[in-house]
């Protein structure tokens, strides 16, 4: 399996784990999620991805000042060459099962969990870490300082989700995100000569 079939391959098997663990916890626990899947969630969604997108893109601005920041060295060492390995295709699959994968586990089924025993800001608290956090699993030690940036990533998709009561909407800014981004950087890296 070349490089590209097995980061498509590793990014859509991890997602679709995260979902049926997801629906799993919900089922023990007797969460109904609840999607809203209605076409003016989806546009805002998809509009509220701007933000995230600009903050995104001055972040990769600011590596060129400093390259040996946190950010620089996970954008230099990890999505830079992810980026580049995949087609604008690869990454609408990508981020249409990230989407949905990530956003009915962390802003649906641990979300509503935590609501439901600790009250919506501890939910908004405990969503947004372990979000940030299952991204750097394995990865801590190096890049434990993106944590905190992936944390305001998280609370952002839970205020999209609070303010639409839409886990479409929540789900639609984040495949969003990660198409629009993926395709940015593979093509900023490539003009950039990284």
């Amino acid at each position: 399996m070349n490089k590209r079939a097995s980061i498509l391959t590793l990014a859509i098997v991890s997602e679709i784990v995260l979902l049926i663990l997801a629906y799993v916890v919900a089922w023990l626990f007797g969460i109904d999620i609840s999607w809203d899947l209605s076409s003016l969630a989806l546009v805002i969604g998809a509009i509220s991805a701007a933000p995230l997108l600009i903050g995104n893109h001055l972040l990769w601005r600011s590596t060129v000042s400093n390259p040996d920041s946190v950010y620089g060295r996970f954008s230099r060492e990890v999505i830079v060459p992810l980026c580049k390995q995949v087609s604008a295709f690869d990454a609408l699959l990508i981020g249409v099962f990230s989407g949905i994968g990530e956003e009915v586990l962390f802003r649906g089924t641990l979300n509503l969990l935590c609501a439901h025993w600790f009250g919506l800001i501890a939910a908004l608290a405990i969503s947004s870490v372990t979000f940030a956090w299952v991204h750097f699993i394995g990865n801590t030690r190096r890049y434990g300082g993106m944590i905190p940036l992936y944390t305001a990533v998280g609370a952002a998709l839970w205020l999209v989700w609070f303010l639409t009561d839409s886990l479409a909407a929540a789900a639609a800014t984040h495949a969003t995100y990660n198409f629009v981004a993926i395709v940015w950087i593979k093509r900023l890296s490539q003009s950039e000569a990284i």
